[in-house]
């Protein structure tokens, strides 16, 4: 009896298998996808980059600019590669117009490898600040104005030792076109 009894329910198990396997899968609205988020063109947005919150614009092409860092007394001030708005990761490729005049007490500031661009008075009112490591491997674009109001004669510059020959000579030329007149160095320092 108990023989007979197992022999049935595995018949009825695997017929229950079967049946479901064979059951075309329907999904009602609550189970459906939801759509990714994404890139949107958007200015003045608060978020945090690097441990410090900042304004950022962002760009349909998934990039933001750097436009200011909210006041801090921290001395090291890193800028993270990316930032996070609504969701959505942008790379942080541009460095704007007194985007660290906040940063009165910062002595160091670390600008990411995604950086491609530094414009016109990025350092204005970053007056204490000695060292700003710079991870890019790539081509960095320099404005002529970067450090206007900066004394830079005993600031140095360290740059990633992974940069080309050929993106290093342009930075540095770019740096000098500027008026930086400080140290320029590579460092042999392993940057991610």
């Amino acid at each position: 009896m108990i023989r007979k009894f197992k022999k049935g329910l595995a018949c009825a198990l695997v017929a229950a298998l079967t049946f479901a396997a064979a059951a075309p899968v329907t999904a009602d609205a609550a189970d459906s996808p939801t759509k990714a988020p994404v890139t949107e063109t958007k200015k003045d947005v608060q978020t945090t980059t690097g441990g410090v919150k900042a304004t950022v614009n962002t760009s349909k092409n998934g990039s933001a600019t750097l436009k200011a860092v909210a006041k801090t007394s921290k001395k090291s001030v890193s800028v993270g590669s990316t930032v996070t708005v609504n969701g959505v990761k942008y790379t942080v490729k541009t460095v704007d117009a007194k985007a660290f005049a906040n940063c009165t007490k910062a002595t160091s500031i670390t600008l990411p490898t995604t950086i491609a661009n530094i414009k016109a008075s990025a350092f204005t009112g970053a007056k204490k600040v000695k060292t700003v490591v710079l991870k890019s491997t790539g081509a960095v674009k320099v404005n002529k104005k970067a450090f206007k109001g900066v004394s830079t004669k005993k600031m140095t510059i360290k740059v990633n030792k992974k940069m080309s020959k050929k993106n290093y000579n342009a930075l540095v030329k770019a740096l000098r076109k500027a008026g930086f007149k400080g140290k320029i160095k590579r460092t042999a320092k392993s940057y991610k």
